[in-house]
């Protein structure tokens, strides 16, 4: 790593971590969003910048901007992804707390364990519709006709909702 940089980094890593829990709207991923923009300064053999203190505060909060915004980013490849497939699957199921008097967690554990036994060919169509969000480019990504990709994204959601409040009803 750059000396400069490590001892930016060294003397001002908690503003950074706020400027980072602000660009995470306070959220848990502000340490991974830090962490990962370091891992990915510590990569880095030289940066086209001034290495004074007011260039590399500008460069590592354009780091942090990019990671957190940008689909192609390293970090958004890494964490986000992952955990918005898990969001998105729970929102198109549409349980809130107001039908069931549960915790956030245990309700996404049982989605993701009945997300688990849906067929393959299901999980691939709902999946596709989660990432492009909308029937007609799933249908012309697969040339599935949309009425019959509506029904398997449907059938599959009105599964996943089915089993999981039988599961709730038999605990």
């Amino acid at each position: 790593m750059i000396k400069e940089v490590e001892v930016y980094l060294t003397n001002n890593y908690y503003t950074l971590l706020k400027i980072s829990k602000k660009y995470t709207k306070d959220d848990d991923w502000s340490y991974e969003l830090l962490h990962e923009v370091i891992i990915q300064l510590y990569d880095k053999k030289e940066l086209n910048i001034k290495l004074d203190d007011n260039s590399i505060k500008y460069y590592i909060i354009r780091m942090l901007m990019v990671n957190w915004c940008y689909p192609s980013s390293p970090f958004y490849r890494k964490y986000k992804k992952q955990n918005l497939t898990h969001v998105q699957l729970n929102e198109a199921i549409h349980i809130t707390n107001d039908e069931m008097d549960i915790d956030n967690h245990k309700l996404l554990d049982i989605i993701e364990d009945e997300w688990t036994k849906v067929d393959w060919f299901n999980k691939h169509i709902f999946s596709k519709w989660l990432v492009m969000g909308s029937l007609k480019k799933v249908a012309v990504d697969t040339t599935i006709p949309i009425n019959s990709i509506k029904r398997y994204v449907n059938t599959t959601k009105s599964l996943i909702k089915h089993n999981t409040f039988k599961r709730f009803d038999n605990e």
